[in-house]
């Protein structure tokens, strides 16, 4: 139980961690879009693992897809920002793990679990399309819901290639 609740405060630790030096060097991070394909992965793999702050990390996309091919900038950045958005997935997925027995002893979230594995890759693949700082409650749920990690990482990552494919290729076209 130890384990798990240092599991829990480290995955909380490190998102408030993240979060905070996104805020401080958000400059930095506007300017790094102009470093290559590495500056790419690592702009959107912050923006993802930061809860709840919106951040211009699009904006790198557009510029990347002027930039490389907007295939390579997709692939790229739906990597950086998939694993980013793995962070909420694991802070919720602890957090069930801390509550375990409440949560199965409750009714109203096992009838939410069996309708998010039910639903939950529709919700999962157009919430990733759609840019909103949502999407981190929905990582954070799909963990607490003991949704497959596997199946939640591809779903989004499918949602997060053909949002920033759209960006990477209105970036080429300008």
């Amino acid at each position: 139980m130890k384990l798990q609740k240092l599991y829990a405060g480290t995955i909380f630790l490190l998102s408030i961690a993240l979060s905070i030096a996104f805020y401080i060097f958000r400059d930095y991070f506007k300017e790094a879009s102009s470093l290559g394909l590495l500056s790419l992965f690592a702009v959107n793999f912050i923006s993802s693992a930061t809860f709840f702050i919106p951040s211009p990390a699009f904006l790198a996309v557009i510029t990347g897809g002027d930039l490389y091919s907007p295939i390579l900038v997709s692939i790229i950045v739906s990597i950086g920002a998939g694993l980013g958005d793995m962070l909420g997935f694991l802070f919720g997925h602890s957090g069930r793990r801390l509550a375990k027995e409440k949560l199965e002893k409750s009714s109203k979230i096992r009838f939410l679990e069996k309708h998010f594995h039910k639903h939950g890759a529709l919700i999962i693949f157009a919430m990733s399309i759609i840019p909103n700082p949502f999407f981190d409650a929905i990582g954070i749920l799909a963990g607490a819901l003991n949704y497959p990690i596997l199946r939640f990482f591809t779903i989004m990552l499918a949602g997060r290639f053909l949002r920033y494919w759209i960006l990477a290729q209105f970036g080429s076209k300008l």
